[in-house]
């Protein structure tokens, strides 16, 4: 039976989660060691991360950097940056922290602001030690988890996926690895980790995604989940490659004689698509310049609307931005300009 540490060695090569040497831009990259920033916030996930990785250091030619992030959202933060200082001293690695005083519980959108500092802030320090690429413990029930979020969010059917395994500069190693399984080789190891109490709070969907529906979902499916969400996940990535081949040829076959605005969508140019890509070019166009992620039903009032042949009408699409359509133009309008 493959060992975790085998399993992590053969994702990193199979998905080629090491830095290129086109991406690095540096010559003789073979001699030189990838530098690689571990977001490590003293869970199971990333405490097994950080492990392994290190076990593996020598082999793939890794030189490590442990990066924790706190939030100083809970009583325990502090506790948990020395837990995980104690584990960059132990293994000789360098070790840097970051905190916040700008996120509060309550606050609008704080998970979705916290995941942009903390891409925010990796990023920074992967540029000050001079590029390689950074590591995160998500793994095989993060990835379920986030296929269910985005069907619950009403996702379109192309973009139904998990995440990646390399998102420039961010990697993955540890995707097709179960929680369970990560911490069943901690204890085998005899390693520690804190837990996260907010990791078992109702507040959050994803926890409750992770609490209630899952488990009923695994049930009913006979504990098939993660298989049917694997199948589906990979037709929805051929049919997003596919969508995205179209919408190029499209926009290729219409540039040369354009001269308007991104914010302005010629519809005899989006009359030359079929029904299907007219969504797409519709969401590119809206989000584009909105960075609005329209609902499918809104997608679906917006082509309607066009269909109907009415020459002069408006949109609202949010608080800030409505749609207009002027004679055979339609037009992206900031309420703010008003």
């Amino acid at each position: 039976m493959e060992s975790l540490l085998q399993k992590i060695q053969n994702n990193w090569e199979t998905y080629q989660l090491a830095v290129s040497e086109k991406e690095l831009g540096i010559k003789n990259f073979s001699k030189s060691p990838i530098e690689v920033v571990v977001c490590v916030s003293g869970g199971s996930d990333s405490v097994a991360l950080l492990h392994l990785l290190h076990r593996l250091s020598a082999l793939l030619r890794l030189k490590l950097h442990i990066l924790h992030f706190n939030h100083q959202l809970r009583p325990e933060s502090q506790q948990e940056q020395d837990f995980v200082e104690s584990l960059a001293k132990q293994y000789k690695i360098p070790f840097h922290y970051k905190k916040t005083k700008n996120l509060h519980y309550g606050q609008s959108g704080l998970q979705e602001s916290a995941r942009n500092w903390r891409i925010e802030q990796s990023s920074l320090l992967l540029e000050s030690i001079g590029g390689g690429c950074i590591a995160t413990g998500h793994h095989a029930d993060d990835q379920t988890e986030t296929f269910l979020l985005k069907w619950l969010r009403g996702s379109h059917i192309s973009n139904l996926q998990g995440m990646r395994w390399k998102n420039t500069p961010f990697i993955r190693p540890l995707l097709n690895c179960s929680k369970l399984e990560l911490q069943v080789y901690l204890k085998n190891n005899n390693l520690t980790w804190m837990e996260d109490p907010s990791n078992q709070s109702k507040t959050y969907l994803r926890n409750r995604v992770r609490k209630e529906l899952i488990p009923l979902l695994k049930e009913l499916s006979r504990q098939g989940l993660r298989s049917r969400i694997s199948d589906m996940s990979g037709q929805s990535n051929l049919l997003r490659d596919y969508l995205d081949s179209q919408y190029e040829n499209w926009r290729l076959q219409c540039q040369n004689d354009k001269t308007e605005s991104p914010e302005v969508l010629c519809l005899t140019d989006l009359k030359k698509a079929d029904d299907f890509l007219q969504e797409e070019i519709m969401h590119k166009f809206v989000n584009s310049k909105t960075k609005l992620k329209l609902s499918y039903a809104k997608l679906q009032k917006i082509l309607a609307l066009i269909r109907k042949g009415s020459n002069n009408w408006q949109l609202s699409l949010s608080k800030k931005w409505s749609i207009i359509r002027s004679s055979n133009n339609l037009e992206l309008y900031s309420i703010s300009e008003k």
